[in-house]
């Protein structure tokens, strides 16, 4: 998946931005930017940058983040400089606004299939990281920082319509990356109410392994003590937990709300050791 996202990237970057005089952000705006004034393969400078990124991020964020970026670092100037060499002189069309579209939609793909694979990009995301490390800077802003900084790099030898064009293109993939890193990510919350809620909670311990919580509440009409079995699954286990809730109580009444993505144990990384079974996976964000 590093692989072909990598080459889906530097494909999107060729064939729509490099080759129509658009700008863009990240490792590949700085290298277009030295390309331009050098006359060099914008692959070469992108090489060059990964690799220096690489050994800062190796002493500065450690061993496990230079693991991480090892393999974008040289898969994305290999396949750039490919696709430089074999369809490099191809203009697919003359529309800029569509190779703004194109190119955004391509790069944003190679770009979220490498997050998904769990790997990182490398290049100018370490000096972000950095910032977020050393300064406190929210990483999002870290990230905003760097990439207008490129643009603006870039932005003193293009024509001011190229400018708009390439604020728009890093939009586009900033926008298909997050929608890519979400995609079965998502989750459904359960609520349900019923005088059985124990039994209910032991079924959906036992039978999904999924965490629980128990939330004390009061009947609206009769003012009756209750609780409220409220759990975190996947979409696929919405249909189990009906029949759990169906079979121990018939007249329980349930409500299901979809999230976009759930951050905490149990579902972006392990459960602590110290963690009770039971609370596994009800310690993070909804």
């Amino acid at each position: 998946m590093i692989l072909i996202g990598n080459i889906i990237d530097a494909a999107g970057f060729v064939l729509f931005v490099s080759s129509t005089g658009l700008i863009t952000g990240g490792t590949s705006g700085l290298g277009l930017f030295l390309s331009r004034q050098t006359h060099l393969p914008t692959s070469v400078f992108v090489f060059i940058i990964n690799a220096a990124m690489l050994l800062v991020g190796l002493v500065f964020l450690g061993k496990r983040f230079a693991f991480s970026t090892v393999l974008s670092t040289f898969c994305y100037p290999i396949a750039m400089s490919l696709v430089e060499y074999f369809a490099g002189g191809l203009l697919i069309t003359e529309d800029v606004f569509l190779c703004t579209f194109m190119g955004g939609i391509m790069i944003g793909i190679g770009a979220g299939m490498v997050i998904r694979a769990g790997a990182s990009s490398g290049g100018m995301d370490v000096p972000s990281l950095l910032l977020n490390k050393y300064l406190k800077i929210p990483l999002s802003t870290a990230v905003y920082i760097v990439d207008i900084s490129i643009l603006a790099l870039q932005a003193l030898q293009t024509p001011g319509d190229h400018v708009l064009y390439g604020i728009v293109l890093v939009l586009i993939y900033s926008t298909v990356i997050d929608k890519l890193s979400l995609i079965g990510r998502n989750r459904v919350e359960v609520q349900i109410i019923s005088q059985k809620s124990s039994l209910i909670r032991d079924a959906i311990l036992a039978d999904l392994d999924r965490g629980v919580t128990m939330i004390q509440g009061r009947t609206g009409y009769l003012g009756k003590e209750t609780e409220v079995v409220m759990s975190v699954i996947s979409s696929r286990q919405l249909t189990r937990v009906e029949r759990i809730v169906h079979h121990i109580d018939p007249s329980a009444f349930m409500v299901v709300n979809r999230v976009s993505a759930v951050v905490g144990e149990g579902f972006t990384y392990p459960p602590a050791a110290d963690v009770p079974a039971e609370d596994d996976g009800q310690t993070g964000r909804v």
